[in-house]
């Protein structure tokens, strides 16, 4: 129940942080726990977010860095993965951490 707790939390935690992301027709896009976070939400946004995350969870971010995540290239346009060398961030990752206490990622 704890964890289950834990999730939920993070979760509104993160959608209360980030800015609020909506679709042509001003529907709110809900973000999936795997999907990537940049492909919806700008560095700085994200590292806010992520320095309120750290201290409000009181999560280790020893291993931490942005830069494994971006630059970030979302194209509609393009069909190959311009984002071979970096990592995809997702609320699951947040998530997991949270429950270890450190950020569990590099």
């Amino acid at each position: 129940m704890v964890n289950n707790t834990l999730e939920k939390d993070v979760r509104q935690f993160i959608e209360k942080k980030l800015p609020v992301v909506t679709t042509l027709l001003l529907k709110k896009v809900v973000i999936d726990e795997d999907e990537p976070l940049q492909s919806l939400h700008e560095w700085d946004d994200v590292g806010d977010m992520a320095e309120a995350y750290f201290q409000h969870f009181n999560v280790s971010a020893d291993k931490f860095s942005l830069r494994n995540y971006y630059p970030w290239e979302a194209s509609f346009f393009k069909r190959k993965n311009q984002n071979l060398d970096k990592s995809a961030l997702t609320i699951r990752m947040f998530i997991e951490s949270a429950k270890a206490g450190r950020w569990l990622y590099d």
